[in-house]
C-alpha cells in the first residue's frame, strides 16, 4: 500500500503543478479578456462619438448646401417672373407700335409709343444681361431670339407709313414674335414645374 500511497502521492504532486498552472492560465486569460474587452469597449464608445460628430457635421453642410440651392431657385424664380413680365410688356408695347387701335393709346402719339417701347426694351436688356446665368442655353437663344425679332419688328415699321406695310408689320410680329414667346412660356413652364 505503500507503493499505492507513492502513486497517489507522486500522482497528486504532479497534477497540483499542472492544475496550478491551468487555474492561473485561465485566470491570465480571463484578465486578458477583460482587458481586451474594456479597451474595445472604450474604442468603440470613442468611434461612435467620432461617428456622430462626423454625422452632425455632415447634417450641417447638408443643411447649408439645401439653404443655397433654396435661395438660389427662389431668386431664379424671382428673374423668371420679372423675365416673363419684361416679355409681355414689351410685346404689348410693340404690339400698340405696330397697330395702335384707337381705344387703347389714351392720346399717345407714334413718338410716344417708341420712347415707350424703347424704354422698356432697354429694361429687359439690362435685366437679360444681368441675370443670364440664371437661364439655360435653349432660354437664352430664345431670349435673344425674342430681343432680335422685336426690334427687327420696331424698325421696320419704324420707316414705313402706309397701312400695307403696317399689316405686314403685324404678319411679321404674330409670325415671328408671338411662336418665340409661346416657346419661352413653355419652358418657363417646364422650370417651375409643370
Amino acid at each position: 500500500m505503500e507503493e499505492y500511497s507513492n502513486i497517489l502521492v507522486v500522482f497528486f504532486s504532479g497534477l497540483v503543478p499542472i492544475l496550478l498552472t491551468l487555474y492561473l492560465n485561465e485566470r491570465v486569460k480571463g484578465s486578458v479578456k477583460n482587458s481586451f474587452d474594456e479597451k474595445l469597449e472604450q474604442l468603440k464608445k470613442e468611434h461612435s462619438k467620432e461617428l456622430a460628430q462626423f454625422q452632425m457635421e455632415l447634417n450641417n453642410l447638408k443643411s447649408k448646401e439645401n439653404y443655397k440651392f433654396t435661395k438660389l431657385h427662389e431668386k431664379r424664380f424671382e428673374v423668371l417672373e420679372k423675365t416673363y413680365y419684361y416679355i409681355n410688356e414689351t410685346s404689348q408695347l410693340l404690339k400698340l407700335y405696330v397697330f395702335p387701335l384707337k381705344g387703347t393709346l389714351a392720346g399717345k402719339t407714334k413718338e410716344m409709343l417708341s420712347e415707350d417701347f424703347v424704354k422698356s426694351i432697354d429694361q429687359f436688356e439690362m435685366h437679360f444681361k444681368y441675370n443670364s446665368i440664371y437661364f439655360d442655353e435653349t432660354i437664352e437663344k430664345l431670349l435673344k431670339d425674342f430681343f432680335n425679332q422685336s426690334v427687327l419688328i420696331f424698325a421696320t415699321y419704324g420707316k414705313i407709313e402706309s397701312v400695307d406695310d403696317n399689316l405686314h408689320s403685324i404678319k411679321e410680329f404674330n409670325k415671328n414674335l408671338a411662336p418665340i414667346k409661346k416657346q419661352i412660356e413653355i419652358k418657363f413652364r417646364e422650370l417651375l414645374g409643370e
